[in-house]
């Protein structure tokens, strides 16, 4: 369990700076790259994206949990090596395609070719074995560095419109950096070892079950935003795109519980412990609601405000979108519980890609259906009913792993909960007349005090953990 909560920790840790990030680089970007820039970027990204669905595949599911359940040097260097041979022709194969693509392209090809370095960097992408191994601080610093240099690039010389390419350039050269740092400490926990045709083959059918679920959410994520783009404009991209960031930092807390549990779970399963799996589904299902509703309500709640001072007057149509999109946090948070954490780790991929399957169509249908009228709001919408379709599908066929009517009592108590967060935050809003900064860090400080002095009073059982657990360890150094 501590090994657990350091792993989660760290991934925290990384993930605080993800929020941090958007909060120092995006208002900058969004003003140096105008809207028009923004777009073009999110919209040639979205492509490029579409072939790095194909290089990544399943892989990070499947490499991470393979490597779990390995118990010696031999067997997990021949695993590791197995797979990433695989990896290796997959990715080759892409990046010709993709070359092959730009010689077909009238518009961005500058960009494209750029992003060359970005299909490099995925193509070399080894975290999933040491997630397996469950080493996150191996990773957690790796991508702190990476991040922390693309910032101070960015500042440094992108400088006006026509710095898209070089803004370009420097999010792909430093990822490209920071996933080849990452063989130096491999190296040293894996040996070479030979491997036959037979060893990558029996990858294949498992990698490309879990490939299905992955390529369909990049269907309603990527897909959809191609076709706003190329419906509604690249405006409107921009605009759906910059929510879509803003969303994202609030799922980074989220997705790390999904990223720290896999292994961990997967291990488990392979020894036949079901009631550890149904523990660890408990804790977290209870911590993902805790944390994921009041989040969800805030967000709407101090949309408005926010996207003034974050984005700027030119995205000032972006706070609809946001409020739209904020229940996305909720629903991310039960698949990654129900589909990541429980139908993945247990080798129930199938049902995984078939959630995903019938939320990709639907999101699909709605975006065609209403993109051209209401642009990125219909965009939106196709997202949100995506998400929820593919978590309420994910949870129905969990529900062997939970009790559903503590499920609905601790939804009930965290759901009034953050209701007094939204009501507070928005009467902060509506009522105080300051700085919109100071404004939106008003309105979180109190929606969060707010928040707390419910658990307290309620005694929530994890905060009542949490603090025994804090007095344990003060005792025990007081003892010492």
């Amino acid at each position: 369990m501590k090994k657990l909560i350091s792993n989660y920790l760290y991934t925290v840790l990384y993930q605080l700076l993800l929020m941090l990030t958007p909060f120092i680089t995006t208002p900058y970007v969004a003003r140096v790259l105008k809207a028009e820039g923004v777009g073009i970027d999110a919209y040639v990204l979205s492509i490029v994206q579409l072939f790095i669905v194909f290089i990544v595949l399943g892989i990070p599911l499947y490499g991470s949990r393979q490597i779990a359940v390995k118990n010696n040097k031999e067997e997990t260097s021949k695993e590791f090596w197995s797979i990433f041979s695989f990896q290796a022709i997959i990715s080759l194969l892409n990046i010709v395609v993709f070359l092959l693509f730009i010689l077909l392209l009238d518009n961005y090809t500058n960009l494209f070719y750029i992003h060359f370095l970005t299909l490099l960097a995925y193509s070399f992408d080894i975290s999933w074995f040491f997630i397996g191994k469950e080493q996150i601080k191996k990773i957690s610093i790796r991508n702190m560095i990476v991040k922390v240099l693309g910032i101070i690039l960015i500042f440094s010389f992108v400088k006006d419109a026509d710095d898209l390419p070089l803004y370009v350039l420097i999010n792909g050269g430093t990822l490209f950096f920071g996933q080849l740092i990452m063989w130096i400490p491999l190296l040293k926990e894996v040996k070479l070892v030979k491997i036959s045709f037979d060893d990558m083959k029996k990858h294949v059918s498992p990698i490309m079950v879990l490939f299905i679920p992955q390529l369909l959410i990049q269907v309603y994520v990527l897909v959809n935003r191609i076709i706003l783009g190329n419906i509604a404009g690249e405006i409107e991209v921009g605009y759906y795109n910059q929510a879509n960031k803003v969303i994202k930092i609030a799922l980074g807390v989220i997705s790390s519980i999904g990223t720290v549990l896999l292994p961990r779970m997967a291990s488990e399963f392979s020894k036949g412990n079901q009631d550890m799996v149904k523990k660890y589904t408990t804790y977290t299902l209870q911590f993902v609601l805790m944390i994921t509703l009041p989040m969800t309500l805030g967000m709407m709640a101090i949309a408005p405000n926010f996207v003034v001072w974050f984005l700027g007057d030119e995205f000032l149509d972006v706070s609809t979108i946001l409020i739209l999109m904020s229940p996305v946090i909720f629903f991310v948070g039960l698949a990654n519980v129900f589909g990541i954490q429980v139908l993945v780790s247990t080798n129930q991929q199938k049902k995984y890609s078939l959630s995903i399957t019938i939320g990709a169509l639907l999101s699909l249908i709605i975006n065609y259906l209403l993109v051209s009228k209401y642009g990125s709001i219909a965009t939106t919408i196709a997202l949100l009913i995506a998400e929820a379709t593919g978590a309420l599908i994910q949870m129905y066929f969990a529900r062997s792993y939970f009790i559903f009517r503590e499920f609905i009592t601790l939804f009930i108590k965290y759901f009034i909960l953050s209701g007094f967060v939204y009501v507070s935050a928005s009467t902060i809003g509506e009522f105080v007349e300051i700085t919109p900064v100071l404004l939106t860090l008003l309105q979180v400080f109190v929606g969060a005090m707010i928040y707390l002095l419910g658990l307290f009073v309620i005694r929530d059982t994890l905060v009542l953990k949490l603090i025994g657990s804090i007095q344990h360890k003060i005792r025990k150094k007081v003892n010492e």
